[in-house]
């Protein structure tokens, strides 16, 4: 099979085509894709038996491009154009010292030798560049038309269990099943995500939440017992959809890992262990713990400035995961327009009515607000009225 026609009607990719300094292979993700006629999602790997790095810097002076070096696995990324850049790394193999521990790893004689060190038969494919060879020692093109997920060796998932994760992420995205001997060392190999660094758990659980469908990785996840594994719950049903969904309608851009971690329910502390930013922590443990008492408080609100003050009251994604779990209409008017709600009037305004600094003035300002929340005051000259009776209290 030969993929040359295939790579050259890849826009992005013909400037580093037409520069590659000497032979390569194209490898990963995007082989996957153009097999699968899927559209790539164009992060760009290639592979050089020999020196990836020296391969790297002529590349990028062919490219009037620059180069940022990774040491440990022999990687650097060319950056060109505007915004483009490929991958470039040293053929290698890999040995592990202990589960889950991070590879050793060695130069590789040959492609096929780098291959073997792949998680999946269908991402252990290689073009041969300029000509678009494809290298397939494992079958994966075989298996990629079974749409199977398999992989390499028996010892894959004991080696690297962070395996798991992919393994359901590529289930879901592309559509596939792992075969049951894959799938069977998977349900062996589970418990061995204990043993996995917080940073390595949170990285893969963010590449999960960073999917089209991720409730479904996560759903197949805790089938295989990654849930127990990791000691922590997964859900409710329908759950990201929903925070989705709201994020976008109400413009709060949060990002899909933070939306993510909303749906997993773990021990406290356990967050930290993962090293997530303690203030995201923080407000995910707080949002699961008062989630219960502050849909209570919001649908008991008499006012719209009660629900704003219900909001104010509680951890700051408490009202966005209310709203996700369940239906509460009194809330809906705080994300549409009350969250947006600003008095006119400020502190220099009271003084020029002669209020003088004092715990007054926090107290009118307070009052003034919920007037206004209550659709009391409309206007600046509304508020300088109600400032004025008040004062004259």
């Amino acid at each position: 099979m030969n993929l040359g026609r295939e790579l050259v009607e890849l826009e992005r990719f013909e400037p580093v085509l037409d520069a590659l300094p000497g032979p390569a292979y194209l490898v990963g993700g995007t082989v996957r894709d153009l097999l699968l006629r899927r559209p790539p999602r164009f992060d760009v790997d290639l592979a050089v038996v020999g020196d990836g790095a020296a391969y790297a810097e002529q590349l990028a002076a062919r490219l009037n491009g620059h180069v940022t070096t990774h040491d440990r696995f022999g990687t650097a990324t060319v950056h060109y154009g505007s915004d483009a850049h490929v991958d470039v790394a040293s053929a290698r193999t890999e040995t592990y010292a202990a589960p889950g521990a991070l590879p050793d790893v060695a130069p590789a004689a040959s492609i096929e030798a780098d291959l073997a060190r792949r998680d999946f038969t269908v991402n252990a494919i290689a073009v041969s560049l300029p000509d678009g060879a494809v290298v397939d020692p494992h079958r994966g093109i075989e298996h990629l038309r079974d749409r199977l997920v398999r992989v390499l060796h028996e010892q894959s998932f004991v080696d690297d269990p962070t395996r798991i994760f992919r393994a359901a992420r590529y289930e879901a995205r592309l559509g596939f099943r792992m075969d049951p001997k894959t799938e069977t060392l998977a349900l062996i190999a589970v418990p061995q995500l204990r043993g996995l660094s917080g940073a390595r758990i949170r990285e893969e659980l963010y590449a999960i939440f960073a999917e089209d469908d991720p409730e479904t990785v996560l759903g197949r996840l805790q089938a295989l017992g990654g849930a127990d594994a990791l000691d922590v719950e997964f859900g409710p049903p329908g759950l990201q959809p929903r925070l989705r969904d709201l994020s976008a309608r109400y413009g709060l851009k949060e990002p899909t890992w933070h939306l993510g971690l909303l749906s997993v329910h773990a021990p406290a502390g356990r967050l930290d262990e993962w090293k997530v930013p303690r203030r995201i922590a923080d407000a995910v443990e707080a949002a699961h713990r008062e989630e219960p008492a502050f849909r209570e408080r919001v649908a008991a609100a008499e006012t719209p400035a009660d629900v704003v003050r219900a909001v104010e009251d509680a951890g700051p994604d408490t009202p966005l995961y209310a709203l996700a779990v369940a239906d509460l209409p009194a809330l809906l008017p705080y994300f549409e327009r009350l969250r947006n709600v600003r008095l006119e009037l400020d502190g220099d305004d009271l003084a020029a009515l002669g209020l003088d600094e004092s715990p007054r003035v926090g107290e009118v300002l307070e009052e003034l607000r919920r007037r206004k929340l209550n659709g009391e005051l409309v206007s600046r000259a509304d508020e300088l009225a109600a400032a004025r009776e008040l004062i004259a209290e």
